[in-house]
């Protein structure tokens, strides 16, 4: 069968390459002019497969709300309209506790499946994108803060996770450079999640998109910006673009938020919001030295990376689509970094970078088949999660494609993507 995936970042390049392994014929068409150089780029870098709690019951509605009044707050609209606040209404039912909990107990389903994946995946390929299975350390500023998050994890009561709860004392002989923190009596403990790894999402993307191209004879077509999808009103018949119109039996979306707009073109309701994610980078090495421990800070919403020579920090939640930088968020992210290690890389080497994720109000992607197009299948929609769960998306959407799909999985057919 031929295959028409739509984007070439980590979570299209995963799918072209479960569907080439399968002895598809698969075509990759980006508007880039490579791979990798979205949300696929600068991101954090940690594989949270543990960290399944939604964002709608990872933060009370109110307190949300709250963060938006702050001027040094991880969160800010620059925009807000409509679409917004159907969002925003969306999210708060999802903060309900009974929901909340289920969607992240299906978030978790995905995740350790993309973790097991990830770990034959090592065996089969050959990859250099800075992979460590350390695991990642949630540190927690506020006591009560820490008590309600142990409280909320055995609520889960998901057998598959085995967290060590940590004091300050502890978090810092586990990670030095935290040593900063605790004097300014800024660390009340931690938890360790030790199934979760670290990798570098961009080059794990460029040197997959190779094996793609060169053992599976996959072909990736760039600066290729599509226009729009063809239609007869019951299948699709073509994707169009600003060069020519290319034709498959089949069409894959992995477009994230850049591709929603074709997918409401053909009235389909993703329940797509971009809210863009700040990052900075430092070099590191013997002399600047920096974290080894993957660190993910809560209450401030940044995660810190040692990604080989490089130390990536990453955060923020910007509501909107626009693609100016925020100095104040940059400055946020900044701040925090200093504040928190002692050692943090050489900061004059330092780089920033934003990009745009496609959040969903129940923190739930969209892998699926649209009923209205049978020959359209969905990959998209997986928030600040893309890497983490973007092996298993991969896998369960191939599995979709071929009418393999599994029973576990069946959740996720129940998203409702039509107007």
């Amino acid at each position: 069968m031929k295959i028409i995936v739509l984007g070439a970042g980590v979570i299209g390049v995963s799918s072209a390459y479960f569907l080439a392994c399968r002895g598809h014929e698969v075509v990759v068409i980006d508007k880039n002019k490579s791979c990798g150089l979205d949300c696929s780029y600068a991101n954090g870098g940690q594989l949270s497969y543990s960290h399944i709690t939604t964002w709608a019951s990872e933060i009370s509605f109110q307190n949300f709300l709250q963060t938006f009044i702050s001027k040094n707050s991880y969160t800010s609209f620059n925009s807000f309209n409509l679409e917004t606040i159907s969002w925003l209404y969306k999210f708060y039912k999802n903060s309900n506790n009974s929901i909340a909990q289920n969607n992240s107990q299906k978030l978790y389903k995905i995740a350790s499946y993309s973790r097991s994946l990830m770990t034959k995946f090592l065996d089969n390929e050959d990859l250099d994108f800075s992979y460590t299975s350390k695991g990642i350390l949630h540190i927690y500023r506020n006591k009560t803060t820490l008590d309600k998050a142990i409280s909320n994890f055995r609520k889960l009561d998901i057998s598959g996770i085995r967290p060590l709860i940590y004091s300050a004392d502890q978090c810092v002989e586990h990670e030095p450079n935290l040593i900063k923190a605790l004097d300014a009596k800024k660390l009340a403990g931690g938890i360790l999640f030790s199934d979760d790894a670290l990798g570098n999402a961009y080059n794990f993307t460029v040197n997959l998109e190779k094996i793609c191209r060169e053992k599976y004879g996959v072909k990736f077509i760039y600066e290729t910006e599509v226009k729009n999808l063809l239609t007869n009103f019951k299948k699709i018949t073509g994707v169009n673009t600003f060069h020519e119109v290319f034709t498959a039996d089949a069409y894959v979306h992995a477009l994230g938020y850049q591709g929603d707009k074709l997918l409401k073109g053909i009235s389909i309701n993703s329940d797509i919001y971009p809210i863009k994610g700040y990052s900075l980078t430092t070099k590191c090495n013997a002399e600047f030295i920096a974290p080894s421990q993957a660190i993910t800070d809560i209450e401030n919403k940044i995660v810190y990376s040692r990604l080989g020579d490089i130390f990536r920090v990453a955060g923020i939640a910007e509501f909107g689509a626009n693609p100016q930088m925020n100095k104040n968020h940059l400055r946020y992210v900044n701040e925090n970094m200093i504040k928190t290690f002692a050692n943090y890389g050489d900061i004059d080497t330092a780089t920033y970078w934003s990009g745009i994720r496609p959040f969903r109000p129940n923190s739930l992607p969209l892998i699926c088949n649209v009923k209205k197009y049978p020959n359209l299948y969905l990959n998209t929609g997986h928030g600040s999660l893309g890497w983490t769960l973007a092996l298993a998306s991969a896998k369960i959407l191939s599995d979709i494609l071929d009418n393999k799909s599994n029973q576990e999985f069946d959740f996720l057919a129940l998203e409702n993507v039509v107007n």
